[in-house]
């Protein structure tokens, strides 16, 4: 539950759009779409995805993105605000996106799509492996045959580093004259290092043209291993061709030094 501090109303992040938004803005999201494009055409040998799936979506902006490219995009997101929120932006900036309000483990969609999404680690919410199991079998049901799926997840090596769980992270980001600051976990924040499941003490702290806002939610997030999601994913039988990446930068392995990231790349096995 979230407890908002600076105006007395109950509202989770998730709830509050736009100040999500903004919180994630330092992505460059176009750059992401030209090497997911890339990835795309690699393992399809195909000239792109004439049609996209973000799921988890938020603010959809990587289907916003390929949108404006000329894809038809979809977005699947469980929060009916963040979908209005998603459908407006879209509308605002003259694209077309079809959004759906739907839990990612349970869905079905009347068409299929060339490409599917799961970004900035929204995979961190399936918490057990039937739930990624679960997952992984919708996104394949909505994919053309030969589509491919991308899965953005954070680095193992992360929780690795830190058996008895990551140190507190903060970030602020800014738009016009809004400003976010993000405090990202706390010591003693609640662990089951078993199953790598976290809970986080996030709090917020928004600046709205001089009127300042702040809450604080517990959110529960997995970190995945990969040995873990590669089973699952044998566990499907739905996916032939699997690589994984350490950044959106094409080719960076896992391994790498600097990877931050592990991004599944996965191509829907037709049978």
């Amino acid at each position: 539950m979230w407890l908002d501090i600076g105006t007395g109303d109950i509202l989770g992040l998730y709830e509050r759009a736009e100040l999500y938004d903004i919180a994630f803005s330092y992505r460059d999201i176009a750059s992401e779409v030209d090497v997911l494009t890339d990835w795309y055409r690699r393992v399809t040998g195909r000239p792109g995805p004439a049609s996209v799936l973000e799921l988890g979506a938020g603010p959809a902006q990587h289907a916003r993105e390929l949108a404006r490219r000329g894809a038809e995009a979809w977005a699947l997101d469980m929060s009916p605000v963040m979908s209005d929120y998603a459908r407006a932006q879209a509308a605002a900036e003259g694209v077309r996106l079809e959004v759906v309000t739907a839990d990612m483990t349970a869905f079905e969609l009347p068409r299929r799509f060339d490409l599917a999404l799961l970004m900035v680690n929204s995979a961190g919410h399936l918490l057990t492996e039937a739930l990624m199991v679960r997952h992984l079998e919708c996104v394949a049901r909505s994919l053309t045959p030969g589509g491919i799926y991308v899965m953005e997840v954070a680095h193992p090596a992360d929780d690795e580093k830190h058996p008895q769980g990551e140190p507190p992270r903060h970030w602020s980001t800014r738009r016009g004259q809004t400003t976010v600051d993000i405090h990202f976990g706390r010591p003693g924040d609640p662990l089951d290092a078993q199953h790598r499941i976290r809970t986080y003490t996030v709090e917020l702290n928004a600046n709205i043209a001089g009127r300042p806002t702040s809450f604080v939610e517990q959110l529960t997030l997995r970190a995945w291993k990969r040995q873990a999601i590669d089973e699952a994913i044998q566990r499907t039988g739905r996916f032939g061709d699997v690589r994984i990446y350490g950044d959106f930068s094409s080719d960076m392995p896992l391994d790498h030094p600097e990877a931050w990231r592990m991004i599944y790349v996965m191509q829907r096995a037709d049978r």
